[in-house]
């Protein structure tokens, strides 16, 4: 469905561009290499398991290249000011990926791995990852929970998989206070995620200044998605996604690129990154509608008590 969604996009104002696959120094920025070589060999056999739900065929490790590659690419490409921002449609996902361990469905942290490339290529400082797939990215959190310079922000379902993202993970040394986490009771939608959105997203990236912003985006937070429980519609992505773009604008220059991360029923996937797109091509932003609901407001002063000092 996503590749019949590429098709159809208008030339004039979207650029399709092919991945390359990403080199083994790429990969190693965030795995080690004796786990970049186990995943390797299960190319090599029609089925191997290395998580409990996450399965390899021979193709797994190439498809993984490419996906890592796919978001390289996407990124080098606004770097350069050949496009103004994008979004990197692979699979398979990557934010539970462990620098040694395969989890849910992620060989590779496709994400980590592009924070690390744009300090190491690009020279960036300041990097915001948000997260607003319905599990916590647990992977991504690890990567960067003592660096100062990437301030990961993520809106997940809990308690649920993999277990962590409580609002107390704030980071450690350097980095304490530059991990954001929004525990997010089954059920909310919307309204809910605007709020978040509203009240500790934007003020924390606008104190944070970033100089990139690269978004986990997954859509299982949709309502008819089967893994998760919550309410979120293709319209409630689409304005996320206009919060970010607008923030990108104000502190980054307009770099913003998403990454397809979770999402698992395919008419709302679909649905759901052509929101996200069509914000992306809309040029001038509207002021997103004020998000009413109070169901999660003694949260949200929870979380904002825990960070104000930072």
């Amino acid at each position: 469905m996503l590749l019949d969604l590429a098709e159809q996009l208008d030339e004039q104002k979207f650029e399709l561009l092919p991945p390359t696959a990403a080199t083994r120094f790429e990969i190693e920025s965030c795995h080690s290499s004796d786990y970049v070589a186990l995943v390797e060999s299960t190319s090599k056999t029609n089925q191997y398991t290395l998580d409990g739900d996450t399965i390899t065929c021979r193709d797994s490790f190439s498809v993984g290249l490419l996906a890592v590659g796919g978001l390289l690419r996407l990124l080098d490409a606004i770097a350069a000011a050949d496009i103004a921002n994008g979004f990197a449609l692979v699979r398979p996902p990557g934010h539970h990926a462990l620098r040694n361990r395969a989890m849910g469905f992620c060989l590779f942290n496709t994400i980590a791995i592009g924070a690390r490339h744009l300090k190491r290529a690009h020279g960036a400082k300041r990097i915001l990852i948000m997260d607003w797939d319905v599990h916590h990215g647990n992977g991504t959190q690890e990567a960067f929970y003592d660096d100062p310079s990437v301030l990961f922000i993520s809106t997940h379902q809990f308690p649920f998989y993999p277990g962590t993202g409580a609002m107390d993970e704030i980071g450690v040394n350097d980095g304490e206070g530059c991990t954001i986490n929004v525990p997010l009771p089954a059920g909310c939608g919307d309204a809910e995620y605007l709020r978040v959105f509203e009240e500790i997203v934007a003020p924390a990236a606008n104190k944070f200044d970033p100089e990139w912003i690269l978004v986990s985006a997954g859509f299982d937070p949709h309502r008819r998605d089967p893994l998760g429980g919550m309410n979120v519609t293709e319209e409630g992505f689409g304005a996320m996604a206009e919060i970010l773009l607008r923030l990108a604008e104000r502190h980054a220059d307009g770099k913003i690129a998403f990454l397809l991360e979770g999402g698992y029923d395919l008419a709302a996937l679909q649905k759901s990154v052509a929101a996200v797109l069509n914000a992306m091509q809309q040029g001038t932003l509207n002021d997103s509608p004020s998000a009413k609901s109070e169901k999660i407001q003694p949260l949200i002063r929870r979380i904002r008590q825990i960070h104000e000092k930072y």
